[in-house]
């Protein structure tokens, strides 16, 4: 029952820490580089 627990509260401080991260730069260079890989991907795949 205690290792639930912990699981539990672990998941839960993943998350509150996910979401303090998402206002971080590198998140946004990070989903900049995403979103440019997928144009460049689509223009390559419209190309061939």
């Amino acid at each position: 029952m205690a290792l639930s627990k912990y699981r539990t509260d672990a998941a839960v401080a993943a998350n509150v820490a996910e979401a303090a991260q998402t206002g971080s730069p590198a998140y946004w260079v990070c989903l900049a580089l995403l979103l440019a890989t997928v144009a460049l991907a689509a223009r390559i795949a419209l190309l061939w």
